[in-house]
């Protein structure tokens, strides 16, 4: 038989059984496609939160997913802690149809070993009602109810214990859709054995090495075409590249003896920042157009300069310079880093900061009023911070016990990919800017950094 006819026949036949079964469960199948949606994840906020408390939940997640049987739906109830970065699951449980009692049941574990049982007692258009005994480890059993609402992006809970033989209100709660992230982030790792380049989904899933070769592959940013801009020292110095997206038509595009590094391209594809050493022993910045042609000095001084960006009219550059006093021969590492802006045509140059310690890897907001950077806090610990484009109104957006490095912006501005870790390792992160909850993308013993969204 005919795939398609096979699979319409199957299509058929489950919307002929969902329609004949009871109107509980054909109400529940239509609250469990709203609490499907955006993968499943809703947040709430704690109003208990005690940011003193380094155990303290900030804010309270529901992850609704599919069951093997079509109408079972699993439920894990979690707990996001900022100080560890961290969500933690409390409640382990699912949603079922029983077809011996004709009601939608209810099964749940805590870790902390109680026991969650109940039936879905009430459900019409407008709500569905919960009524389920907690018994915990030690046999003592609690009465409780929830009534959960629904609406376009929106689940209401309002929860009750019973006591005395009456409902007493526990809590309530309007529970969002969880942010998630849309588009490709790229980054460096050594999980082959050196710095490549390598691709990922959001989830962190589908990696992909781009540059597949034994020597250091670093890169910053793509072409708007999809081409990927790098440096590398495949040839035995280190030089700008540009490949296409598959690996192929690699060129060389600056074949000079000095060293040329982090890259970075024009929004509209036409030109490259990049630093080189190849006009004194200290770096300065470069712009070359995006076939290695035309290349001019677009920085002329004494100081260490690094990380040039774009901002998204592509006007201007961001860059991090050294202001460590040339009589200062206490380490040849830059130590004084501050962030300043200049204008393509090399006018215009303006300080952004002014603190202690190296500041670098600024990079503007895609709507340009804002600039993220990394930077030592007072205790020496690097924090991802985020400022006006002025140089203004500086705030710690980390603010953890590890180390926070080369923001990325995603496109839509709502999060900032970046590096976390410490000595021993370290791995890609993403911070939402609203909520500021952090997710980890990788997790494996070898180095992963520097990640760079695509905004193609």
């Amino acid at each position: 038989m005919n795939r398609k006819i096979v699979f319409s026949l199957l299509l058929f036949l489950s919307i002929k059984e969902i329609s004949s079964q009871p109107n509980a469960l054909s109400l529940f199948w239509d609250y469990s496609e709203q609490m499907l949606i955006n993968e499943g994840k809703w947040k709430t906020l704690n109003p208990d939160y005690n940011p003193k408390d380094s155990v303290s939940i900030r804010y309270f997640g529901y992850t609704f997913s599919k069951g093997l049987h079509p109408y079972t739906i699993h439920l894990e109830i979690n707990g996001y802690l900022p100080a560890f970065s961290e969500w933690i699951t409390f409640w382990r449980g699912y949603y079922t149809w029983d077809a011996k009692s004709q009601k939608t049941v209810y099964h749940s574990v805590n870790n902390n070993g109680s026991i969650a049982k109940g039936i879905v007692g009430n459900i019409n258009a407008s709500d569905l009602t919960l009524e389920f005994s907690i018994t915990s480890k030690d046999g003592i059993v609690e009465k409780h109810k929830d009534i959960h609402s629904f609406s376009p992006g929106q689940i209401k809970s309002t929860s009750f214990v019973l006591n005395k033989k009456k409902w007493a209100p526990k809590n309530s709660y309007i529970w969002t859709p969880l942010e998630i992230p849309k588009g490709n982030i790229s980054f460096m790792s050594t999980r082959d054995g050196n710095f490549e380049v390598y691709s990922m989904d959001m989830n962190g899933e589908n990696i992909k090495n781009l540059t597949c070769n034994k020597t250091t592959d670093y890169a910053f940013s793509y072409t708007p075409d999809g081409r990927l801009v790098f440096y590398s020292n495949r040839d035995g110095n280190d030089e700008v590249y540009i490949m296409d997206a598959d690996g192929k038509k690699l060129t060389n595009l600056t074949n000079n003896p000095a060293a040329d590094r982090v890259t970075a391209v024009s929004p509209d594809g036409t030109q490259i920042a990049f630093s080189s050493y190849r006009d004194q022993n200290k770096v300065d910045l470069y712009l070359m157009n995006i076939d290695g042609t035309n290349v001019r000095r677009l920085t002329n001084n004494d100081h260490f300069e690094d990380a040039p960006s774009w901002s998204r009219d592509g006007k201007s550059i961001l860059f991090s310079r050294d202001l460590k006093p040339s009589t200062d021969t206490s380490s040849s590492l830059p130590s004084n880093g501050e962030i300043f802006s200049i204008g393509v045509d090399g006018t215009n140059e303006k300080r952004l900061t002014n603190k202690p310690g190296f500041d670098g890897g600024p990079q503007y907001s895609p709507d340009g009023n804002k600039i993220a950077f990394y930077g030592p806090t007072p205790d020496k610990n690097y924090e991802l911070f985020v400022m006006n484009a002025d140089g203004s109104n500086v705030e710690n957006i980390t603010n953890d016990p590890l180390e926070d490095y080369s923001p990325s912006w995603s496109p839509d501005g709502k999060w900032i990919a970046y590096t976390k870790g410490n000595s021993q390792n370290y791995d890609v992160w993403i911070i939402n800017l609203e909520t500021r909850i952090k997710t980890r993308l990788t997790s494996q013993p070898k180095r992963d950094e520097s990640p760079f969204w695509r905004y193609n």
